[in-house]
Parts: structure tokens; C-alpha cells; sequence
């Protein structure tokens, strides 16, 4: 089962491999040295030192001690001397010269209530004992109680420890010195030397280029695919990669951060970052840089995992099949416009723009069967340019052709979106009208008629003073007593041939079987017909 740490302590950052590398031989070397010193006792013990300091002090004032009793009437100026050096020292707590028999002969004034050890016991580190002899042997000692090694001062003391000094010394400086070394050193190592043989072939049978960065973004795996498109050749492992200026330049030209710096600091992947590398190259490479961060096992960026993707032949194929589908495109428009052009060719009349006959009776039996189906009105018009033959005789065809494309334009300019309009045959035409009934069909042709006699003339600038009008006659579904469409255009012709008798110039309404009606009569039959249903 796997520890998991802490959620802070997951988040503290580790120290590189060349920190912990370096740690690690620091670790050795202070072992090495604690090792040597319990062996060889290569720094003496901080207890045995003091303890031979203070024995060395204590038969110094001995010696002093035992030259001023000497001399008679001193045991005063020998108390005023351990007095003093009492108060001198900071370690003293007391002194005093004491006879076989126990008798304190000199002593400090809380001596006696100090001193513990008894007369044959050793030396210690706070009770020091040093023997007085005289010509007949020891007569005495001198004694000396030492304030206890503890609390600020004794740590303070431990602290000042040559062996102490020395591991902080090499604890301090020789961790910097290793990992300056090993930083330095390690960048001439091969990391690939480490990457196992079948690893480094699955990397060089990619097609596109790999890297894998440090945490500094020095490289230390580069497959082939990458060093083909290493200007020059030259070694990659062990660089940093914004060394390589023809990588770096593209980037800086194209405005965008290196990416292996975003995708390491803020742990993410970069992809598609798109870089033109020309920079000492034969011709430009097209390429896409894609980053992504290596996790440790606490998710932490440890890495950058770097690909660069020749697309530049990839290009060139997109670029031929835009090429080909944009030639597609405008074949395709061409076509169309061509069937569009050949529909119109096909459907309407090239003088005037109306349809022609295949192309009206093909939409105007769909309206006559609704209408028939529905009841809803219908009209329709036959109209034709009143004497045209005198204008081709008297003008010629040309003129001709524009009076039939003047009355042509003002039929258009009346039309509806849903009527239908027709050139039936030389300066004959045919209009359909759904949902009109005998009333506003004739007012219709009234109102077209009225507009040809005054602008169809003018209309034509090659000819001054030209007369032009048209005739027309007007048929119905339901006063024509029609029942097909061709049956509805022939009452409207009958119509028309009425207007002609009547002197041109007309609108006419021919009735089944019955007189020819002008407007007025027209309207009336339709009220008689819509009283009589």
C-alpha cells in the first residue's frame, strides 16, 4: 500500500536531482569524519578538556596557596586571595585550603556549604582537589567548587566545540562546493547513455522531432527526427535549448513565448504553436511545436516533453487540394450559371424577357388546377401591339423589335409577383392572374392600357411622335364558364379579336356564347353573376 503525504507537505517543493546528489555526499563525508574522530579521537572530548584546564588552575593556586603559608601570620592574606580570584571568575564558586583533619584553614565564604566531596573521593569536573605536602608529608588540600556546566552557558560552550564548528564549516561551505560541481559536471554527462536501447529506437522511429528538457530547459534526450532539422548538425544533449537560435529566432518572429517555459512554470500542456524555421536552412520549414509537462508521482513539474511536427509537405497537399476544390467551386458556379443561362434560354424570351410558351403553360396549368379545385378567381389577358405590321413596314424590323420590347417592359412594370406573363406569339402576349376576378381584371388591362398609350411611344428615342397602343381581351373562370386552361385563353382571345372589331385601343370582355363587353358591361355581368350564385 502507498503512503500518501500530507496535502502541505505535498505541496513543498523538491530539491533537484543535483541538490539531493549533493546532500548526499555531505551526508558521507560529515559521517566519515564523526566516524574517524570515535575512532582516532581526533578532536579531544569538550569534558576532559575543561577538566584538565581546571586542574592545571587548581595546582597553580596551590602552588601560590602553599608559598604564602610559608611564612607566619598569612592565613589572612591568603583569604583575601581566594576572595578575589572568586570574584574574578565567573566559573568559581568557591574556594579553600583545608587540613587533613578537615579544618578549613582559608576559605571563601559559602565554601563550606558548597563543597560535597569527601577527602578520598577523585577530582569531578565542578569539585576539584589538589593535595598540599610539607616536609613531613600532606598536611592539606586545596579546594575548588566549579559552578555547574548547564543552561545557557554550557550550551553556548557545546556550541564553540571544535567538532561542532567543523560540521557547520563543512556542512555550510561544502554543500555549495558540491552542488556548484555537480551542476557543473553533470551537464557533460549523456542522460541518454541511461535510456534503454529499445526506448531510444521507439523515439527515433517517430516522424517527428522529440526532446526532453530539464527543469533549466536543457536537453537531455533528442531523437533523430529533431537532429535533421538541426541546422549543421552538432551535439543536442546537454544544451540548453534556447541555445538553438534557429528554434528560438522563429519563436521571437512570430511573437510567441517559448512554450516548454509556459508549459514547465504553470505545469499544462502547450500544443500547436506554429513556428516558420528558415534560420541557416536550405529553404523554410513549416513546423508545430507542442509542449507538455513530466510529472513526478505528487504532480509537480519535474520536466518538458517537446515535439516539433514537419507540416511543410503537409502544407504544400492542402495547398493543391484548396487549389483543386477552389477550381471545383468555380467550375461548379460556371456550370450553374450556364444551366442558369440555358434555363433561361430554355423558359423565356430572349427580346423581352417574358416566358415563352413551354414555360407558361407549364406554371399556368398548376394555377388553372387549383383554381378549378379551390373555386378562387382567375383571370387572364390576351393583349397584342395594335397595327405592328405598319411598324415594321414603315421603320423596319429593328424599330420594330423595340416597340415590341418597350410594351414588353410596361407589361413587366404591372405584373405582380404571382401573375404570369407570357409572349404568345410575334407582338402577341398572354397574362395569367390568380385570385383576380372579371371587375379587376379588366380594370387591370384598363390601367395597362391606358399606360402603353402614353409611354410606349416616347419610349422608343430612335422614332419621334410614335403612337403606340394595344388591345385587350379579358376572360374569367367563372363568368367564361371555363373549364380548362386553354379553353380560358381561348374566351380571352375572343376578347381581344372584339376589342379589334370595336376599333383597337379596347379592352374587351367576350361573354359564352354572347356580345363582346367593354368595362361598364363587364361589370355589371359580374354583379349579375355574383347574385345569381
Amino acid at each position: 500500500m502507498r503512503l500518501r503525504l500530507p496535502a502541505w507537505l505535498a505541496r513543498i517543493p523538491r530539491p533537484g536531482a543535483t541538490a539531493r546528489i549533493a546532500l548526499g555526499l555531505l551526508s558521507l563525508t560529515a559521517s566519515l569524519v564523526l566516524a574517524l574522530d570515535l575512532v582516532l579521537g581526533i578532536f579531544p572530548s569538550e569534558h576532559a578538556r575543561l577538566k584538565a584546564i581546571r586542574e592545571r588552575s587548581a595546582v597553580d593556586l596551590a602552588i601560590q596557596v602553599k608559598v604564602l603559608l610559608a611564612r607566619p601570620q598569612t592565613e589572612g592574606v591568603v583569604a583575601e586571595m581566594l576572595s578575589d580570584i572568586e570574584h574574578a571568575s565567573q566559573d568559581i564558586e568557591s574556594i579553600g585550603v583545608r587540613r587533613t583533619d578537615g579544618v578549613l584553614v582559608a576559605a571563601t565564604p559559602r565554601h563550606a556549604e558548597l563543597w560535597k566531596r569527601a577527602a578520598n573521593e577523585a577530582s569531578t569536573l565542578s569539585e576539584v582537589s589538589v593535595p598540599l605536602n610539607g616536609a613531613n608529608g600532606r598536611w592539606g588540600s586545596v579546594e575548588i567548587r566549579y559552578a555547574d556546566r548547564a543552561g545557557l552557558a554550557g550550551w553556548r560552550d557545546w556550541f564553540n566545540a571544535p567538532l561542532l564548528i567543523l560540521l557547520a564549516g563543512l556542512g555550510t561551505a561544502g554543500l555549495l562546493m558540491h552542488y556548484l560541481y555537480l551542476r557543473r559536471m553533470l551537464q557533460h554527462l549523456d542522460p541518454s547513455q541511461a535510456i534503454p536501447e529499445r526506448v531510444r529506437t521507439a523515439f527515433n522511429t517517430l516522424t517527428e522531432g522529440l526532446l526532453v528538457l530539464d527543469m533549466e530547459h536543457r536537453i537531455l534526450l533528442a531523437n533523430d527526427a529533431f537532429a535533421r532539422l538541426q541546422p549543421g548538425g552538432g551535439k543536442l544533449v546537454g544544451r540548453p535549448i534556447g541555445e538553438l537560435a534557429w528554434l528560438a529566432g522563429a519563436l521571437e518572429r512570430a511573437g510567441e513565448q517559448p512554450p516548454w517555459v509556459t508549459a514547465v512554470k504553470e505545469n499544462r500542456t502547450v500544443i500547436g504553436v506554429s513556428v516558420e524555421l528558415s534560420e541557416g536552412m536550405e529553404q523554410s520549414v513549416h513546423a508545430l511545436l507542442n509542449c507538455a509537462a513530466i510529472r513526478d508521482a505528487s504532480g509537480h513539474a519535474r520536466g518538458c516533453l517537446l515535439t516539433l511536427d514537419d507540416v511543410t509537405e503537409l502544407d504544400r497537399v492542402n495547398g493543391k487540394l484548396r487549389q483543386a476544390l477552389n477550381e471545383l467551386e468555380a467550375s461548379r458556379d460556371q456550370i450553374q450559371r450556364q444551366n442558369e443561362d440555358l434555363q433561361l434560354l430554355a423558359n423565356y424570351d430572349p427580346l423581352t424577357g417574358c416566358m415563352n410558351r413551354r414555360a407558361f403553360f407549364a406554371r399556368a396549368e398548376k394555377l388553372m388546377a387549383h383554381a378549378l379545385a379551390t373555386g378562387e378567381p382567375i383571370a387572364c389577358l390576351m393583349t397584342d401591339i395594335d397595327k405592328f405590321k405598319n411598324f415594321n413596314d414603315t421603320y423596319g424590323h429593328t424599330v420594330g423589335d423595340h416597340v415590341i420590347q418597350q410594351v414588353a417592359k410596361l407589361l413587366h412594370s404591372a405584373m405582380r409577383t404571382e401573375d404570369l406573363l407570357c409572349r404568345y406569339g410575334g407582338e402577341e402576349f398572354c397574362i395569367l392572374l390568380p385570385g383576380v376576378g372579371l371587375a379587376e381584371g379588366m380594370r387591370v388591362a384598363q390601367r395597362i392600357r391606358a399606360k402603353i398609350e402614353s409611354e410606349a411611344g416616347p419610349g422608343v428615342r430612335s422614332v419621334d411622335g410614335l403612337r403606340i397602343t394595344s388591345s385587350f381581351g379579358v376572360s374569367t373562370l367563372a363568368e367564361s364558364k371555363a373549364h380548362s386552361l386553354d379553353h380560358l385563353i381561348e374566351r380571352a382571345d375572343e376578347g381581344l379579336y372584339a376589342a379589334k372589331d370595336a376599333g383597337r385601343n379596347r379592352v374587351r370582355f367576350a361573354q359564352p356564347g354572347g356580345d363582346a363587353l367593354d368595362e361598364a358591361g363587364a361589370s355589371a355581368a359580374a354583379k349579375t353573376e355574383l347574385a345569381d350564385a
